[in-house]
């Protein structure tokens, strides 16, 4: 049986696309999508992260709020007891708006003398009781390699 045109052309196919799925991939290539893919995760992350934190507490300007204990949520680096004796001046007296910006300031600038960069602010809450939530973001000392 003599093999037709048609024949040689698929035989012609198959070995071509058998020969060029036996090539080693190139390693940089590689290297870079692995890295590409990475990234990308960490940006997911990273964006559901931050849209699962509580929204900032907008004050009035002539917003006065009188605090007996505060809390943080979001803290690991620094412990409780350390960021209340950051905030210890705050406690059991009226707060206006730039009292309570000095006060997630002085939160940050704890951070700062060890070395991290932070974010710390007042999340959206019912302060008609007597506790105050401070929300801290801690992130990656930009000294520090990654």
């Amino acid at each position: 049986m003599r093999p037709t045109s048609h024949t040689l052309a698929a035989l012609t196919l198959l070995l071509g696309a058998s020969a060029g799925a036996q090539n080693i991939p190139d390693a940089g290539a590689l290297m870079r999508q692995t890295e590409q893919m990475l990234r990308q995760n960490q940006l997911q992350q990273n964006t559901q992260r931050r849209e699962a934190l509580p929204p900032v507490m907008v004050f009035a300007d002539s917003a006065v709020v009188t605090v007996k204990r505060f809390k943080f949520a979001g803290n690991k680096l620094l412990s409780q007891d350390q960021l209340q004796a950051v905030v210890a001046s705050f406690a059991n007296r009226p707060l206006k708006p730039h009292d309570l910006q000095q006060m997630t300031d002085a939160v940050s600038e704890a951070y700062r003398k060890i070395g991290w960069v932070v974010r710390a602010y007042i999340p959206r809450q019912d302060l008609s009781g007597e506790e105050m939530t401070l929300q801290v973001i801690e992130t990656i000392p930009p000294s520090s390699p990654q």
